[in-house]
């Protein structure tokens, strides 16, 4: 019984969004991801004939380890911070509230706490379990009273600009706050008085915290320093630690006493251990290669750390000299902002841009038992595919470039690592030779596509993060684009930036293409402007269009280089003459960013990927709409054709790369009527998981950590560290749709038997 009622509880907390929306669909979705091994599945699933069946392929089952999802919230969680006693757990939003958690039944203890400051970034419960501090926007931090629901004593005012973190004393004493107004000011806990501010940060302070014995606070700043302070007098306790050369987003102490470590998490260089930090020169090293780390959370004796990276946790046993053992939690539909280890360690709790908190169980055993699949293990960021269709190249988060076999996915070699920060773009060489690399690490690399061997120094001359490559079509030049505000052009032979290919720019340049004909090499970035110049010079070839009063974040050109496509921030896609820069045509049907454009080699099709989750297929020649291909479970980054133009790759940062059939595409409306997986297919994935049909029907709800990840047509191929794969009862059986819902139950069965 008490296994069963464990399994029923997993069961609820990971399907809530199927029950509390339909309850049809504890039947008709639920039970089908339910674990195969659980009571639950197993008493139940011989009774019920569902739409579909479900098959995993390289992750756990569903929802083992969630205890509970935490529902109230309008907004994004930004913080979640868990009372000494480990009974209740204050999360704070972009709602403008802070909510308090009864950790044991997932229900609020009391109304929602209002503090008319605008957004909460941070919430800390006092270390006698009676306050919760919270950090707001307008610059204020509150105090609240967890008995009365009341603030202790009036806001506290000082910042002036918006209070990113808010910590309590291990001894209770002080409180400390920090803000993007670059300070960091400590109070009194009993008084609210002001005792000190803290200056030296010359950006937004994004995390603190406290040592153990209260001997240092540690404060962390997008300066990509960490800075170490007494907190009693407010003065610096040693040098800043420096040589993270990343936004510093976390940080948190080991709870050892004098001799405390401290780790850090960023965007792009991952997680960074300082030790040795009470000497005058502390040690640090790179603990994992990861991006896009935005919240950290240490145990109490220092052996596990809990962190985030996009919208995947992960725990780490840092016990023993070997590599730390961890396991990945996927359940969130959005970025993790904030995690927070449970007092006794057996639990942890998040928060998210999905708007919910939520209760993970921490013991479920460190190490996976399900080998994952070969795939990046962060955001994909850029895919291209060879000229001869054969590879497919990625550039991933997890700073490495993957290097794939078109037709079945499967990896050519081990991933080329190299690169000490997330790569944003990658590229082949039109003679299908070499790949190019770019990356936040300010630099490009070189590969041999045949054998992943790095060739050549790395290409070094960027100050700033590197967006872009593109290759000219003769594979002689190298063309770069980054936040400097600059291009290069770089001899490939030489690996030296050639003579003319230094080209100053207004703003960040994000995409640059060379023309098929080679004579432009076009740029276009923040400042709305599509740039161009002469193929092998410096010299400008017309005056710039002026495409959109937003970002461009994509350009192509067309095979016969007369037009060039842009995406934008205005969530459209837009085609010009370049001749005498007239707009042929607008690409209108995104409802987000557009990332990346593509163009089929007979001109046939143009394909765009957008913040909204989606690929759309467009005719190259009328611009209207043919197909909108949902499935991923994030913004879609990147979009290619094959040579053939008979499938279209996409990578996203759901961490996956997925393979389109083109004609499938096309079709699949038609084959909706015939079959279920074709009714699924052709479905709209909305961000609440459900696919829905074309009058907002609910068909199928999928579990969080499996939507973009789940093998429907017309997608082929998925690239990934696991694959979901849905099975049809009956091609054509879809009665348990609707009114006929009931009919998913055996008649001739019965409990009692």
């Amino acid at each position: 019984m008490s296994q069963f009622l464990c399994d029923a509880n997993a069961f609820v907390a990971s399907s809530r969004g199927a029950i509390t929306r339909s309850a049809p669909h504890i039947y008709v979705s639920a039970l089908p991801f339910a674990a195969k091994d659980s009571l639950i599945y197993r008493d139940f699933a011989s009774l019920y004939t569902s739409v579909v069946s479900v098959t995993t392929t390289g992750i756990d089952r569903h929802g083992d380890r969630i205890v509970a999802t935490l529902l109230g919230h309008g907004d994004i969680v930004r913080s979640v911070s868990y009372s000494p006693d480990g009974c209740m757990l204050a999360s704070g939003s972009d709602d403008g509230t802070v909510r308090i958690w009864d950790t044991r039944t997932g229900e609020e203890t009391m109304s929602p706490l209002h503090g008319n400051g605008g957004g909460v970034n941070s919430v800390s419960f006092a270390p006698n379990g009676l306050r919760v501090a919270s950090g707001v926007d307008s610059g204020m931090v509150h105090v609240w009273d967890v008995a009365t629901g009341r603030l202790a004593f009036l806001p506290l005012r000082g910042h002036f600009n918006a209070v990113l973190a808010v910590v309590f004393s291990p001894d209770g004493t002080l409180l400390a706050s920090a803000s993007a107004d670059k300070t960091v000011r400590l109070w009194s806990s009993e008084t609210g008085c002001n005792i000190c501010t803290m200056n030296g940060h010359t950006d937004r302070v994004n995390a603190i915290a406290f040592s153990s014995d209260v001997r240092l606070l540690a404060s962390a700043s997008a300066d990509k320093t960490v800075r170490l302070w007494t907190p009693h007098n407010g003065e610096a306790a040693r040098d800043p630690l420096t040589g993270i050369e990343d936004n510093i987003l976390c940080l948190g102490f080991s709870g050892d006493g004098p001799g405390d470590w401290l780790m850090t998490g960023s965007l792009a260089t991952g997680l960074t251990q300082v030790r040795n930090i009470t000497t005058q020169q502390p040690t640090s090293y790179t603990v994992a290669p990861l991006s896009f780390v935005t919240s950290l959370s240490v145990s109490s004796d220092g052996t596990m750390v809990v962190f985030s990276e996009g919208s995947t946790v992960r725990s780490w046993d840092l016990r023993g000299d070997s590599k730390p053992s961890r396991t990945r939690f996927t359940g969130h539909a959005g970025l993790v902002w904030s995690v927070s280890i449970a007092p006794n360690g057996n639990f942890f709790a998040s928060g998210s841009a999905d708007c919910t908190a939520r209760i993970w169980d921490a013991r479920g055993g460190l190490e996976s038992s399900v080998e994952p699949l070969e795939g990046h293990n962060g955001m994909v960021l850029s895919v291209t595919v060879s000229p001869d269709g054969t590879s497919i190249v990625s550039g991933s988060g997890d700073r490495s470039v993957g290097v794939w076999n078109a037709l079945t996915g499967q990896s050519k070699f081990q991933t080329l690592q190299g690169h000490s920060a997330l790569i944003g773009a990658v590229g082949i060489s039109p003679n299908g030779r070499l790949i190019a690399s770019a990356s936040a690490d300010r630099t490009i690399r070189l590969w041999n596509i045949h054998t992943g061997d790095s060739v050549g120094e790395p290409l070094r001359g960027h100050v700033e993060e590197v967006n872009t490559v593109a290759f000219s079509m003769d594979s002689r030049w190298l063309a770069s684009g980054s936040n400097d505000r600059s291009v290069r052009v770089w001899d490939v032979t030489t690996g030296s930036v050639a003579t003319f290919g230094l080209i100053q720019c207004a703003e960040k340049i994000f995409s640059v293409a060379f023309s098929p004909d080679d004579r432009y090499l076009a740029a276009a970035g923040d400042d709305g402007h599509i740039h161009f110049w002469q193929s092998g010079t410096d010299r400008s070839a017309r005056t710039p269009l002026r495409v959109s009063s937003k970002s461009i974040e994509c350009i192509i050109f067309s095979p016969d280089s007369t037009k060039v496509v842009s995406g934008s921030g205005d969530y459209t896609a837009r085609v010009w003459n370049i001749s005498d820069g007239l707009q042929v045509m607008v690409l209108f049907g995104h409802i987000d960013v557009v990332y990346s454009i593509a163009y089929s080699q007979d001109s046939q099709y143009i394909v765009s990927a957008s913040q909204d989750k989606t690929v759309r297929i467009w005719d190259a020649t009328t611009g209207s709409s043919l197909a909108t291909l949902s499935g991923h479970g994030d913004l879609v980054s990147s979009v290619a054709f094959t040579p053939s133009g008979q499938s279209i790759v996409s990578g996203s940062a759901d961490g996956t790369i997925c393979v389109w059939d083109v004609a499938a595409a096309l079709v699949l409306p038609s084959r909706a009527e015939h079959d279920v997986l074709g009714r699924l297919g052709a479905a709209t994935l909305k961000d609440d998981g459900w696919l829905v049909g074309p009058l907002g029907e609910l068909l199928l709800w999928l579990p969080e950590q499996y939507r973009g990840h789940i093998l429907l047509p017309p997608r082929s191929i998925i690239i990934g560290s696991y694959l979901v794969k849905l099975t049809a009862n009956n091609t054509r059986d879809d009665r348990h749709w609707g009114d006929g819902w009931a009919d998913c139950w055996h008649k001739t069965t019965s409990l009692a038997t």
